[in-house]
């Protein structure tokens, strides 16, 4: 429900601005209050389940979701439904910070990775299923029923937390009082990231973006300061500058690359391609597919091999992916994206559960939700740094080749030429990323390894 829920609501922007009669620069924050409040809370959420116990806090954040979905749905306006979907997203870091570490505290370490497999197929079931299954709720419904959705939903999940997941067994006492840490943490990563995400479309000299996004950073610095002096820090810095340090970095940049195609790509296909919305979707679905076909196996296969060979293999996998994109040429088609595209999907399954199962490994088990809620942010910063970075590439070099500025969507404004061009650039460089992510699995999992033996 949590990841369906961060995808499911965008395909129902423009019913919502005609039926609630709101300008789309106000409907949109009805996907971003979700988002920038489900990025900002995770580590606080996580922090929050160590010391309260992990069950607990993840039963009251599904009440919260649940509870928060039905007002959705009731909303009368723009004002109230973005308001709610503020505190859905409150929920839902309570549930997604703890999911996984759940998971490690109820598997022995040889099976964890066959866990986290199958969350990882569910996680990637949500976010394959959000779009469509929005579309034929708006067209057959109403978009009210996109949340009235989620209250058997959560009853369900409810009714099996209690019967099913075991207390927890450890908690972290010197997790006690943060004092203003979480809230300084909350809104550094609420302004960067919605700097990020506005920053592409909307200029990075935009006074809403600069603005949020130097206020993120100062704020940024300002706890980085206060957890250096603070006995009890929302986030310990001496345990993320070595192997969880590392591992979190991957989860960032394994979410940029896999976002950067998701995000780009239906713009290559529709304008060079000549491809219609439904064709270009239909394309684009091999990714997630291959992912979620590989996500179990990569489990199965981290329990035996360890996180090494399949994050490093993952990658370089990604990396070839990725070139293959990058060397699409004018009219984009055919064996050469199928594989381009399945390459992508294939090496981010490979990767994204060993690293994640080697990530929950380096911890304590009294700080597991510490570990998962830092997984989960770097996840979603992942997610708006790859928008930002692939759009702000291409346009950037779009300009440099075609002398003018890229204008997507507005007849006769893209050169193609010059944009095949922009792209190709763009995609080399994410390739590279790949390559430099592989070398770092590489180098960085014989500690990860040696801790999930131990």
């Amino acid at each position: 429900m949590a990841t369906l829920d961060a995808s499911v609501v965008n395909i129902a922007l423009p019913t919502l601005q005609r039926t609630l009669a709101a300008r789309l620069s106000v409907v949109e924050w009805v996907a971003l209050g979700y988002s920038l409040t489900l990025t900002g809370l995770l580590l606080a959420a996580g922090r929050l389940a160590d010391a309260r116990g992990r069950r607990s806090v993840y039963g009251a954040g599904l009440v919260l979701f649940t509870f928060a979905s039905v007002c959705c749905g009731l909303a009368p306006g723009i004002g109230a439904l973005i308001a709610l979907r503020v505190l859905q997203g409150v929920g839902a870091a309570l549930v997604a910070a703890n999911g996984s570490a759940l998971l490690v505290q109820a598997f022995p370490a040889e099976e964890r990775g066959r866990a986290l497999g199958a969350f990882g197929a569910m996680v990637g079931i949500g976010l394959a299923v959000g779009p469509p299954l929005g579309g034929l709720v708006v067209a057959h419904w109403s978009w009210r029923w996109i949340f009235f959705v989620n209250l058997p939903l959560g009853l369900i999940a409810l009714a099996m937390l209690r019967r099913r997941v075991p207390a927890d067994l450890e908690r972290d006492e010197s997790a006690g009082a943060l004092g203003p840490a979480p809230f300084l943490w909350a809104a550094a990563l609420a302004g960067l990231s919605l700097a990020l995400t506005r920053g592409p479309e909307s200029g990075w000299t935009d006074p809403l973006v600069l603005s949020t996004g130097v206020g993120g950073a100062l704020l940024l610095g300002v706890f980085l300061v206060m957890q250096r002096t603070s006995p009890r820090p929302l986030l310990p810095l001496d345990m993320v500058a070595g192997p969880l340090g590392a591992a979190v970095s991957l989860t960032f940049l394994g979410q940029l690359l896999s976002v950067s195609v998701g995000f780009h790509m239906p713009l290559v296909l529709e304008e060079t391609g000549g491809l219609s919305a439904a064709r270009s979707g239909a394309w684009l679905a091999v990714l997630p597919l291959a992912a979620l076909i590989c996500a179990p196996l990569a489990g199965r296969l981290a329990d035996r091999l360890g996180a090494r060979v399949l994050t490093t293999a993952g990658m370089l996998l990604t990396a070839l992916g990725l070139w293959l994109l990058a060397n699409l040429g004018a009219s984009p088609g055919g064996a050469r994206l199928a594989a381009g595209l399945a390459l992508v999907g294939v090496g981010q399954g490979l990767f994204a559960v060993p690293n994640a199962s080697a990530l929950l490994s380096l911890v304590p088990a009294q700080r597991l939700g510490l570990a998962a809620g830092l997984q989960g942010t770097a996840r979603n910063l992942g997610i708006s740094a790859g928008i930002a970075l692939t759009g702000a590439m291409v346009t950037a070099r779009y300009r440099a080749n075609a002398g003018t500025p890229l204008h997507l969507g507005v007849p006769g404004g893209v050169d193609h030429v010059s944009f095949v061009f922009a792209t190709r650039e763009t995609f080399t460089l994410l390739t590279l990323v790949a390559i430099v992510s592989a070398i770092l699995a590489w180098r960085a999992r014989p500690t990860v390894d040696a801790a999930r033996t131990a």
